[in-house]
This record gives structure tokens, sequence and C-alpha cells, in this order.
């Protein structure tokens, strides 16, 4: 079930029509049933692609997009299984873990945690893909091996529910969090429906705690909720895939494009993954805020960051806070020199590549984002990065600190000065999207995600050449343009001023019946009978 197909809303109606009138106890035991039957309409991977051996029983052909169909076979529960019990294993140890002072003791669980998540996530996700590579580069030195593949499935949220499992035992770990009460609350925790596909990764001391605590339903969190879920809807349908037909053409065939073409595909795929995967985000807590959940922030217009180090701060934050709180930080963040300093960067953004999917091109757009990092980091000597947006940054990532620019941010030289930082940033950012789409679009990947980003930059330069390749006609940049018009000056423009993410329910009556009515008519006439999957789905 896609958040923008009617199958997904008529689920959610129901949901929340029961939701409603059940008491706390009872609402928690519907929504881990209902979490788990949404998490069994999905049965196979967006990577399915790469793995259509595993389907020897069907003699159907899929695309990468399209879920497993008949909803009764029983591989469908197989992956709620393997979610329920690590899920459960983790409860587990983390109640044996806090029976202990020993810290010894306490280690020895949390290394049961560590190897029985990141094992079932080694297992399902990369053992393919660095079996290939050690074939690759045994066969490249003239050393025959047999080839070695697993015929299994990627299961749909692997990478999400570890991660915000691993928080949970590591932080009991360290003495900053009791154990769920209960195995129910903490399965809920975990499985969560709005958040389950594509996060944003919760941590336990907000989410774990409001599935402990009653709900409460107010007539603010429904407004919020509602605007929150046309924001994403807005931004999934009307923009992100208007732009991803365009993007894909520049992408698949760049050998065949002009140099403008590229360029023009590179921004086009550039907004769309921030509108698909913001746009994602959006729903997913507003459908929490109609419930009386708070899930966490994860984008604070990230393109309108002034450095890269801004940039991480406001992109995919639940993820990037948690490398840095769970990786970063115990390397030795910035505490052990320079040196170390770069290193631990370096390390921390390559399995941040790694975690969005099994290619040595994520691996590379990591790695690339830890050079950016590094080099940021030495320019800045000993100070802190600053963000001209007002974001206060002795804040967590994701904090809404609600403030507004300062006065001189708008200030002559100061407001171009920032413009051109603002520019360089953005086009450092979307030239890493190259190797990121690269590797996302590829289903070997290895040396043909890195050949599609190279015949792609090779068309970018030298400006002017391919005379007779494709161009875009006009009314297609027509449309782009206008869609990415209207996601920077609706939504995020005001939302970046005001640091609010629903300052338009701030706005006088007649101005927010407009921009709602606007946003429903834009998003009415482009809906399309298809239903396109979020880009995150598949990681």
């Amino acid at each position: 079930m896609l958040f923008n197909s009617f199958s997904f809303w008529l689920f959610f109606i129901i949901v929340f029509a029961l939701y409603c009138v059940l008491s706390h106890r009872w609402q928690n035991r519907f929504l881990l049933a209902a979490s788990c039957f949404f998490y069994a309409w999905w049965v196979l991977s967006p990577a399915l692609a790469a793995h259509k051996s595993a389907l020897a029983a069907s003699s159907a052909s899929y695309a990468w997009w399209e879920p497993y169909s008949p909803l009764w076979d029983i591989r469908h529960y197989r992956f709620v299984g393997l979610l329920l019990f690590t899920a459960g294993l983790d409860y587990f140890i983390g109640g044996r873990m806090a029976q202990f002072q020993d810290q010894s003791r306490r280690r020895g669980w949390l290394i049961l945690s560590l190897v029985s998540n990141l094992g079932v996530l080694a297992l399902f996700k990369y053992f393919n893909f660095f079996a290939d590579s050690v074939y690759t580069t045994l066969n490249a030195c003239g050393l025959t091996v047999p080839r070695w593949e697993l015929q299994i499935i990627l299961p749909v949220s692997i990478s999400f529910y570890t991660f915000q499992s691993l928080a949970y035992t590591i932080d009991i770990y360290r003495g900053k969090l009791q154990p769920a009460r209960s195995l129910r609350d903490y399965l809920l925790f975990i499985s969560y429906f709005p958040h389950l596909v594509a996060g944003p990764i919760n941590r336990p001391q907000s989410l774990l705690m409001q599935c402990e605590s009653p709900r409460r339903l107010t007539w603010e969190n429904w407004t919020q909720g509602a605007a929150l879920i046309l924001f994403g809807l807005f931004k999934k349908i009307a923009v992100a895939d208007v732009l991803a037909p365009l993007a894909d053409q520049a992408f698949t065939h760049p050998e065949r494009c002009s140099s403008g073409a590229l360029l023009f595909g590179l921004y086009c795929f550039t907004f769309q993954i921030y509108a698909d995967f913001s746009g994602y985000t959006d729903i997913a807590r507003g459908l929490a805020k109609l419930m009386g959940f708070e899930l966490m922030r994860n984008f604070d217009q990230p393109y309108f960051a002034s450095n890269v180090t801004v940039f991480w701060r406001r992109w995919h934050i639940s993820l990037s806070s948690w490398l840095r709180d769970y990786l970063y930080i115990p390397l030795g963040g910035n505490r052990l020199g320079k040196a170390r300093t770069f290193f631990n960067l370096f390390i921390t953004m390559f399995l941040g590549g790694l975690w969005h999917g099994a290619s040595w091109a994520f691996a590379f757009w990591g790695m690339l984002h830890g050079l950016y990092l590094a080099v940021h980091r030495l320019w800045l000597g000993g100070r802190k990065a600053a963000d001209p947006a007002g974001t206060d940054t002795n804040f967590p990532a994701g904090t809404d600190t609600n403030l507004r620019p300062p006065g001189n941010w708008l200030s002559v030289p100061a407001g171009a000065i920032h413009a051109l930082k603002v520019l360089a940033t953005f086009h450092l950012v979307a030239f890493g999207w190259i190797f990121f789409r690269a590797g996302s679009g590829s289903a070997a990947g290895g040396a043909s995600s890195f050949a599609c980003a190279s015949q792609y930059l090779r068309g970018l330069w030298p400006f002017g050449a391919h005379v007779n390749s494709f161009r875009f006609g006009s009314d297609q940049v027509g449309q782009a343009v206008a869609a990415i018009a209207a996601l920077v000056l609706l939504i995020d423009i005001p939302q970046y001023l005001k640091r609010e993410h629903c300052v338009i329910l701030t706005w006088r009556f007649g101005w927010r019946a407009a921009a709602f009515a606007l946003l429903c008519v834009w998003l009415i006439m482009l809906r399309e009978t298809e239903n396109v999957p979020f880009i995150y789905f598949k990681f």
C-alpha cells in the first residue's frame, strides 16, 4: 500500500475510525495488528529487479516498483515474522541488560544485539554484493573461483527498523533509557505503520514513550496533520512524479543526451528526490499527528543550506543524527585531533552511503560527502558551522527551534554572499546525486553504476557537444519549472522564513484558503492512475 494510493487511504480511514473509539490499551493492540497487516502487504523490496531468480515459482514479470500481489501468498508473512522476531529479541536483550550492573555482562548482551541485527541486515542486504565484489576482484587477478549467491529477497524497510531497534539497546546499555514496560508497546514502537517503510528513524526516548502513554486527539493536531498530509501528497504527486520521467530520460541513456539535457535532468533528480522523500516524511508525520503521535522532523529545507555541514543538519535528519550519535561520536568524534576527526567523518559517511544500498556507487556518494565535510571543517578551523537561517546548533538535529532568520541575513552584501554560498552548496550536493542515482538505477550495483556515472559526467562537459543529441522540449521544461517553483514558493520559502512546517495555518483565512485550494486543484489535475512508489522504499 503506497501512501499515494486509494487502497492505503481506505485502510487508513478504517484504522483511524476504530482507533478513535478504543481505549489506550486496545489502541496499541489494534495499531500493532494494523501495522503488521500493512507490512504484510509488502512482500518484496523495490530491489526485486536484482533478485528475479528468487521468484522461480512465479512466471510473472515484475518491475522494481511493483509489489508482489497475491495477498494470501505465505511469502508475505515471512518478513513480518522476521521483523517481529528481531524486535522481540531486542526487547528481551534490553530487559536482561537492565538487570545487571556489571558493565562486562551488559556489554555481552549489547554485542548479541549488534550481531543479531547487523547480521540479519548483512545477510539480506549485503551478502550478494560483497560476494560478487570478491568474485570480480579475484577473477580480475587471474584466480578462477565459483560465484556465490544467495537467492533471497531484501525485506522492505529492513535498514530503517534495524537502526531504530539498535538505538533502543544501545541507549539502555548507556544508561539513557529504561526498558519498555511491555512487549506490545515495544513492537508498536518498531512497526508503527506511518514510519515503518521509510522512516523517520525515531528515537525510543520519544516514540516509545508516546506508545506507552495515552495520546490526546486534539483539533490542533488534526489541522496540522491534515496540512502536512496535503503538503506531502503535493510534493510527491505534483512535483516528484512530474520530475521523475525527465530525470529518468537523462540518467537511463546519458550518452544520447546533450549537455544541457543532462544538466536539466540532474536538476530534475535533485528536486525529485527531495520532494519524494520529504513528501513521504510529511505524510508520515501528518498521519501520526492525526492519531496523537509526534514523529521527529526529518527535513528542514536542506537546499537552503549555506554549507555542507548545515545541509546534513537538515537532510534526512533522523539518519544523520543517528550516525552522529551511534557511530561518529563513539569513534571519537572531533576529540582526538584533526587527522582522526577527518577519518571519523570519512568512515561515518562511507557507512552512511552503504546504508542506502549495496552498491559501490552509494559508498562513493557517502565518501564524497565525507570529503566535503572534512574540507569544510578544515576551512572552518576551530569555529562552528553557522546557520544563517537561525538554527541553533546547540540543539540536536531534528529539534524544532522556531527561530527566525536574523535581520542582517537579508542585508546587502550579506544577502548576496549568503545566496552564493547556498548556490555553491546546492551544486556540490547535486554533483553527488549523480553517483546516488547511478547506484539506485543499476541492478548490478558495481562497475555498471560507475560506468553510468562516468558517462553522465563526460556528457556534462563540454557544453555545446552532442549537437544532434536528445534535448527536452519546451513543454517538458515548463512543467518541471512550474513544479519546482510551486514547491519552493508555496511550501519551502514560507516554512524557511518562519521555521515552522505548518506556517500556512497562521495565515489570514483568505490567503490560507486560496493556498489550500491551489494545492488541492493542482494535485487533482496531476493525479495519475498509476501509483509511483517513493524512492526510499528500496532502502
